[in-house]
């Protein structure tokens, strides 16, 4: 499996990187150039991951009433949900196709960097024979400004770049919910995911954290870009699904008076018969 895996994506990486540092002689211009490319071509999959999110959020309320009325009949439940559209694989599928693509570029990274002896005669093994000068810019040069990249940062500022990149792409590509208990996961995410790549760069060489710095600074300018047709797609979502905003009662109209009628009633006169005492006189 491993084999396969360096043969499909690996290697294909590792020499891709290795002809950028051969045309601009810089490893991290080959770095950079090597995270656009792979962050344009798995662009698509970004914004239907996306898409999908938002869907997902604002199918909340019905998924919820339909799981409080079907909570005993789960086959029922299912059905239901189907009918309703979710699937549960479509926010997954997009982020299982990247990780392999991620796993790649790191093995691409560390195996270019060949930090000693043994890395160096490994990468020999994975270079590409048919590609002509490959094998003469091996070692590659990893001295960039004060730092080595194949070395872990001495003064700190990859890591902290790392996490402060990390917390603003974390804020920014978060999707919004009205659920009390994912928002407070996404609370949570939004300071232990820096903290954690942020703690991993601490013994990490400084040609990993460039890479994910500017993957960060790649993925927040993706999604203004992407914003647009995200908004596009949360009015779309959004709109069958929104609950109903309650509004006061109306006061009851006036009755409005009965008609006239244009028929004049009838006055009865009343006249009385003469007493006996009045004939008599």
């Amino acid at each position: 499996m491993g084999n396969i895996f360096d043969f499909l994506v690996v290697n294909p990486m590792t020499n891709t990187m290795l002809l950028l540092y051969g045309l601009f002689n810089n490893y991290v211009v080959a770095l950079v150039l090597l995270t656009v490319i792979i962050r344009l071509l798995t662009l698509p999959l970004n914004l239907k991951q996306m898409v999908s999110s938002i869907k997902m959020a604002a199918l909340q309320p019905q998924m919820k009433a339909l799981q409080e009325k079907y909570k005993n009949d789960p086959q029922t439940l299912s059905a239901e949900m189907r009918k309703l559209g979710f699937n549960p694989l479509a926010g997954c599928l997009p982020t299982l196709i990247q990780f392999p693509i991620l796993i790649g570029l790191y093995n691409a990274i560390m195996r270019t960097m060949a930090v000693n002896p043994f890395s160096l005669l490994e990468l020999g093994k994975h270079v590409y024979s048919f590609l002509p000068g490959l094998s003469s810019l091996v070692p590659i040069n990893s001295q960039f400004l004060v730092w080595d990249l194949g070395q872990p940062d001495p003064f700190f500022v990859t890591p902290i770049l790392v996490v402060a990149t990390t917390y603003f792409s974390t804020k920014v590509t978060m999707m919004p919910t009205t659920d009390p208990q994912m928002k407070q996961t996404n609370q949570m995410m939004s300071w232990m995911m820096p903290v954690m790549f942020g703690f991993f760069m601490l013994s990490a060489p400084v040609g990993l954290g460039i890479y994910w710095v500017v993957s960060n600074l790649i993925g927040i300018g993706q999604y203004y870009l992407m914003k647009p047709r995200l908004e596009l797609a949360r009015a779309q979502h959004a709109a069958p699904t929104a609950a109903p905003t309650a509004t006061p009662a109306a006061a009851p109209a006036p009755k409005a008076p009965p008609p006239k009628s244009k028929v004049k009633p009838k006055t009865t006169v009343r006249i009385s018969k003469p007493s006996a005492e009045s004939g008599k006189k």
